[in-house]
């Protein structure tokens, strides 16, 4: 059995994973780190093309996210569910089971619980979160990872110990979902508390997420889950099944040396009387990055141009040992960025902000706040 848990969690140490909608998987494919990456999919093509890639490809890792967080808030009686066709489905915990039995035998390299949205703790009712921490708890498995999909208030100081506490009780990996309108970590307290979080949760991986994937694994998440685009790089809260429609996809790109991402004409107009930024990613290959339209060519060029650059980060992130070093380089991306911003405001005669959650970043790293048998050593030994 421990040698189970170990392969899970081997599995999971330091990877990062592209989250996309499986209708495009086949298209990120080709440029997932065989090694250190893999994909997590979403979407109703998602077990199918999960049990083609595996077929095809058996030593990628692939995972499937069913997406309940988006359609139903959790309560302490029904905290995982899943959308059928014959409407929406309670789990108990055989059908828990059932669920994530699916996944596997859809070849998913680990099952993911179909957890639904964990709304912010109100007047310190943790019923929610306790319930599915509980109930996980009772699976008799090795191969599951514990999602958790939360309001970005977890993340206030005043919160933040309840969620530790949960998390370090599963016995289970846990993957944090933090849910927000608009950029969960341009709240107060919300980057300080992740970070505190990675620090006191070994066990932690941070899911749907941006470039703050790097800061969590520098920080001492056990991987990350970034997503391709724009709607899966953090948490929404449940919407109704008609709601939404008519988007239309738009190029973004991840600029590397900003650690930013942009709508390519963000960046037209950056460059419009000088010459444009260029990129040596395969997809790009020295080509500008204000040369993708709105085309559907372009926009998954684009993604697959993003995906490229992630696994160049990664990969030196990857080089690092856990702890100072990795911290101490992370630092030097982010500084090296603040100066990358200064020459493109001088090349471009504009004001090119340094973002909040970059400077949030570069300030210093909150301690992992101490275990309960830490908490007791330290109360029997009294003051120093």
């Amino acid at each position: 059995m421990r040698a189970e848990i170990e392969g899970i969690d081997e599995i999971l140490r330091d990877r990062l994973l592209i989250m996309v909608n499986g209708q495009l998987a086949i298209d990120m494919l080709p440029y997932i780190s065989a090694r250190t990456g893999g994909m997590v999919l979403t979407g109703a093509a998602a077990p199918v093309r999960c049990r083609e890639i595996r077929n095809a490809l058996p030593e990628t890792v692939v995972v499937i996210d069913h997406g309940s967080h988006t359609q139903q808030v959790a309560t302490a009686d029904a905290p995982f569910g899943l959308k059928t066709s014959y409407g929406w489905r309670e789990l108990d915990l055989a059908g828990l089971n059932g669920i994530l039995d699916g996944q596997r035998d859809n070849r998913a390299s680990y099952a993911v619980t179909p957890t639904c949205f964990i709304p912010a703790d109100q007047a310190g009712d943790m019923s929610v979160l306790k319930a599915v921490v509980r109930q996980a708890n009772l699976l008799r498995r090795q191969d599951t990872v514990v999602l958790l999909p939360c309001s970005w208030r977890w993340l206030r100081r005043s919160s933040l110990p309840h969620l530790i506490e949960q998390i370090r009780a599963c016995r289970h990996p846990v993957a944090l979902i933090v849910q927000a309108d608009g950029d969960p970590l341009e709240r107060a307290e919300a980057p300080e508390g992740l970070r505190q979080l990675c620090r006191s949760c070994p066990r932690l991986v941070l899911w749907r997420t941006d470039l703050a994937a790097f800061d969590a694994m520098a920080h001492g998440a056990q991987g990350a889950a970034v997503g391709a685009s724009a709607v899966l790089r953090h948490g929404v809260a449940p919407r109704p099944d008609n709601g939404g429609g008519g988007y239309k996809p738009f190029p973004v790109v991840l600029v590397r040396r900003l650690l930013r991402y942009h709508r390519v004409a963000t960046l037209e107009d950056w460059f419009a009387h000088i010459d444009p930024w260029t990129c040596d990613c395969v997809v790009c290959k020295g080509a500008a990055l204000t040369r993708f339209t709105d085309s559907e060519a372009d926009v998954i060029a684009a993604l697959q141009h993003t995906v490229c650059e992630l696994y160049g980060l990664h990969d030196e992130l990857d080089a690092t040992l856990p702890g100072d070093e990795r911290i101490g380089w992370w630092r030097q991306q982010l500084a090296d960025a603040w100066e990358y911003h200064r020459l493109l405001a001088s090349q471009t005669g504009t004001e090119v902000p340094f973002p909040k959650v970059l400077q949030a970043w570069h300030r210093a790293s909150p301690p992992a706040l101490p275990t309960a048998a830490e908490h007791r050593s330290q109360d029997q030994s009294g003051p120093s």
